[in-house]
C-alpha cells in the first residue's frame, strides 16, 4: 500500500466528519442548550458526537477501505469516501433522531386519547 495514498485517505476519513459536525455545531449547541440546561452539557454532547463520528469514520475506512498498491488516487478516494460518508450519515442521523425524540411531544396511542389531545390543542 502506498503510504501517501493511505495518509490522504486517512485525512479524508478525519476531515469529513469534522466538517459535518462543524457545520452543525452552532445550531446543535442552541438546541442542546434548550434541552440540557446544565452548564457545559451541550459542549459535552457535541464533543462526544465529534469523537464518535471521527473514530467511526476512521474505523470503517480501516476495515472496509481495501486500499491496494498501485491503485489510482481517484479509486483510493472513492474507496475512502464510501465508508467515511456512510459513517457521517449514520452519525448525523443518530443525532437528529435523538434530538427529534427529545423535542416532539409524546403522542397518545389509543384513538380516544388522541381525540382528547386534539381537542385540547384547539382550545
Amino acid at each position: 500500500m502506498d503510504t501517501l495514498l493511505f495518509l490522504l485517505c486517512l485525512f479524508v476519513a478525519v476531515a469529513a466528519p469534522l466538517l459535518a459536525i462543524a457545520y452543525l455545531r452552532g445550531i446543535l449547541r442552541r438546541v442542546l442548550d434548550g434541552m440540557c440546561p446544565a452548564e457545559g452539557s451541550a459542549e459535552f454532547w457535541i464533543r462526544c458526537a465529534t469523537l464518535l463520528a471521527t473514530s467511526g469514520s476512521v474505523l470503517l475506512l480501516l476495515l472496509f477501505g481495501h486500499l491496494e498498491s498501485g491503485m489510482s488516487v481517484a479509486e483510493a478516494l472513492r474507496r475512502a469516501l464510501m465508508p467515511t460518508l456512510g459513517a457521517v450519515f449514520v452519525s448525523v442521523a443518530l443525532i437528529a433522531r435523538n434530538v427529534w425524540q427529545a423535542l416532539r411531544p409524546p403522542f397518545p396511542t389509543d384513538a380516544a386519547a388522541f381525540a382528547a389531545a386534539a381537542v385540547r390543542e384547539r382550545t
